[in-house]
Parts: C-alpha cells; sequence; structure tokens
C-alpha cells in the first residue's frame, strides 16, 4: 500500500535564501564545467583565462554559501517535506545539509590550492607566462573530490525534486521560488 503524502507547499524559504539559491545554481552551472576545462587545457593561457572567472565565481559562492548558511539558521524555513519513509526523510535532510558542507570545502579547499600553487599574480594580472609548472597540491585534489561529490549531490536533489513530483504529485519546487 503506498504511502499518501500531502505536504504544504503554500510554506517558502525565505526571499534570502531563495536568491542564493538559485544564483548558486547557476554559478555552479558555470563552475563545475569550468573548473573541468581548465584542469584538463594544455594552453596555460586558456588556464588563466578561466581561472580568473573561476575564482571571481568561486569567491561569490563562497560569500553566498556563507550567506546561505546565516540565512538557514536565523529565517524562518518552511516544514520539512515529508516522502512517507523515514530513511528517505533522513537522506532528504542529508543530502540538504551535505551541500553547504560540500560547498564550504570547495570553496576554501580552491582559496588554499591558489595560495599553495602560487596562482595570486596570474589571476591578479591574467599573465599566463606566469602559470607555475606543476599544480598537483593537495588542496586541488580535495577540490576535485569535492566537486565531484558536489555532482553526486546535485543529481540526488534533482532526482529527489523528479521523484517526489512523480510519485506524490507534488510540486516541490513551489517553495524556492518567490
Amino acid at each position: 500500500m503506498k504511502t499518501i503524502v500531502k505536504n504544504n507547499l503554500l510554506e517558502k524559504y525565505s526571499n534570502g535564501t531563495i536568491i542564493i539559491h538559485w544564483l548558486s545554481l547557476l554559478l555552479i552551472l558555470c563552475l563545475l564545467p569550468s573548473g573541468f576545462i581548465m584542469a584538463d587545457s594544455p594552453s596555460n593561457e586558456t588556464k588563466a583565462f578561466l581561472l580568473r572567472i573561476h575564482v571571481v565565481a568561486g569567491s561569490i559562492i563562497f560569500l553566498a554559501t556563507l550567506l546561505r548558511v546565516y540565512f538557514f539558521y536565523s529565517s524562518k524555513r518552511p516544514t520539512k517535506l515529508e516522502t512517507g519513509s523515514a530513511f528517505h526523510n533522513k537522506l532528504v535532510v542529508l543530502i540538504e545539509n551535505s551541500f553547504y558542507f560540500v560547498l564550504l570545502i570547495i570553496c576554501i579547499s580552491g582559496i588554499a590550492g591558489v595560495v599553495m600553487a602560487g596562482l595570486g599574480n596570474v589571476i591578479q594580472t591574467g599573465n599566463y607566462q606566469l602559470f607555475p609548472e606543476n599544480l598537483d597540491v593537495p588542496p586541488f585534489i580535495a577540490h576535485k573530490i569535492a566537486a565531484i561529490t558536489l555532482i553526486i549531490l546535485l543529481i540526488g536533489h534533482i532526482g529527489g525534486v523528479v521523484n517526489h513530483y512523480i510519485n506524490f504529485k507534488e510540486n516541490t519546487i513551489k517553495r524556492i521560488i518567490p
């Protein structure tokens, strides 16, 4: 017998949370491919160009994530969505909380990698000739692992929204749009 689930979709997140959610999504959708392209590019000129964009967008994500964590704990949040399964309910909370943690790890490891690899001059000047030969620093390894983890979380999050829509006929996106 299928559990009947009815959530209150009129409860919304705060406007600050909503704006940061969608801004973060847009920036993440730009940062993920640019990061992988940059890492695999044989051209230092391409790497330097993408690095400058990547650092600016990543910095915005970092500040937005810190602000979103603030909103998460200081603003009233809608009631947690029910799925009809205690395990699934816990999985939803785990994925939601993991986003914050993984985004902060990505940002901090990116900053640490830039410092340890000596990329500051490349970022400031855009001079690709200053690009160091070796970028194999531990923070960039953590950065890549966290980026892959973020992709998995995004797939899980989107899959959860689609699953909720199909199984319970509820458009949960209504809670995160203005």
